[in-house]
């Protein structure tokens, strides 16, 4: 009776680590896919936002980072390009753009606001710095500027 238990105790402890190693490799795969997506997405100069939260913790798929060219749309709508399905987005929730070589955030007249450092967007576009706190509906980004870390 104990040599049965003691195996089924062993196969146990395996099975954990090899889930456990499992999940390891799963994290590093992801990480690394993103940094490839977002390196072939990106340009010199261009910024981008990198997810705050832990996406196992959230219900819906997200990147672990978003690049900004000129122009980007956040928002629940598929047409967006930085589509983010959290119910509490509004479809048009906010964008960013760049203007006289500044990044600019505009929040879009959402219902649940746009925050930038905690505080809720005015109606009028505020000019992002690098390292800025993004919040839409559950979601935070920082805010990563590759055109003031050149200068």
């Amino acid at each position: 009776m104990y040599d049965i238990v003691s195996d089924i105790v062993k196969y146990i402890f395996v099975f954990i680590v090899y889930m456990f190693i499992l999940s390891i490799a799963r994290l590093i795969y992801l990480d690394i896919s993103d940094a490839k997506r977002r390196e072939a997405t990106s340009g010199k100069g261009y910024a981008y936002l990198k997810l705050v939260n832990l996406r196992r913790n959230l219900k819906f798929k997200m990147h672990e980072s978003y690049s900004i060219k000129d122009m980007a749309y956040i928002g629940r709508s598929r047409k967006s390009q930085i589509y983010i399905d959290d119910p509490y987005m509004s479809k048009n929730h906010a964008r960013i753009f760049l203007r006289d070589g500044h990044f600019y955030i505009e929040d879009l007249g959402s219902t649940n606001g746009s925050f930038l450092n905690g505080r809720r967007l005015p109606k009028q576009p505020i000019r992002l710095k690098d390292t800025d706190k993004l919040s839409f509906g559950n979601i935070s980004f920082i805010f990563v500027d590759n055109m003031e870390a050149e200068n």
